[in-house]
């Protein structure tokens, strides 16, 4: 086994059946929450921004500390609900932000020995058509090679 081979752990099928039924059961649970918005309506909606969020902790500070001062226009158990839900999320998106970039890591690794075991075997390929002679290498080389344009340019090694 070369010893370039970053991603050497894999997936158990366990593991594989158990993350996918973890992520249907994601879905399933936020099915009935799930409202698909058009990136219109997500610029709209979605320009609270850093300055608003503080907005929204001090209106609810206000509602807590001094009842007497709220609004009756506002549904503050609604205030309330929407409050906890956005709290709940952040912490799910930080979670899934986290989990993106420990998945990614993970494609990258085997997305790179893919490319460079791929690349040996070309290369393996062009040897065999070329000192064994044997049937075959030749069709898979003329396959591959328009993976590999030819730019005019060579590589300068450092």
């Amino acid at each position: 086994m070369p010893i370039d081979n970053l991603g050497n752990t894999h997936f158990s099928d366990e593991q594989k059946e158990g993350i996918q039924e973890a992520l249907a059961q994601i879905f399933a649970l936020t099915e009935s929450l799930a409202v698909n918005i058009t990136a219109k309506e997500r610029s709209k909606y979605g320009k609270v921004g850093e300055k608003g969020k503080l907005l929204i902790d001090k209106v609810k500070s206000y509602h807590e500390s001094q009842p007497n001062l709220k609004s009756p226009e506002v549904d503050w158990v609604e205030f309330e609900n929407d409050y906890q839900d956005r709290v709940f999320v952040s912490g799910i998106l930080a979670q899934l932000q986290s989990l993106e970039e420990r998945v990614l890591s993970i494609k990258i690794l085997r997305d790179y020995d893919n490319k460079t075991n791929a690349l040996r075997d070309y290369q393996y390929a062009k040897y065999k058509n070329r000192f064994a002679s044997e049937v075959g290498y030749e069709g898979k080389i003329n396959e591959l090679k328009v993976f590999f344009p030819k730019t005019g340019k060579t590589k300068k090694k450092d």
